[in-house]
């Protein structure tokens, strides 16, 4: 087996686990996050992308780290996930359509 193919292997059994341990605690959100951290950074790392896959997983790990901090702090987080989301979409339109290598 190719790595790439491992790697996919490896990343899909992770998500699926991490999905059966997100339906047995019922912490949907933001369980999911920290899902998709782990299978996508394992599969970057298997990749051999270590600091890529670190650098995924630190950002997913970050998210409900952000939110319970947000909960605690009686920020609205509807408000900031809002603004946060509208201006990651806002760069990545920018990026596309100004920015880009012809």
């Amino acid at each position: 087996m190719n790595k790439k193919r491992m790697a996919s292997a490896i990343s899909g059994g992770i998500f699926i686990v991490s999905l059966g341990v997100l339906l047995i605690t019922g912490w949907w959100w933001p369980g999911i996050m920290l899902a998709l951290g782990l299978s996508g950074g394992a599969e970057l790392i298997f990749r051999g992308k270590i600091m890529g896959g670190i650098a995924t997983l630190a950002f997913f790990c970050g998210i409900p780290i952000a939110i319970a901090v947000a909960q605690r702090i009686d920020i609205p987080w509807t408000a900031v996930g809002g603004l946060f989301l509208i201006g990651a979409g806002v760069i990545s339109l920018v990026k596309v359509f100004f920015l880009r290598e012809d």
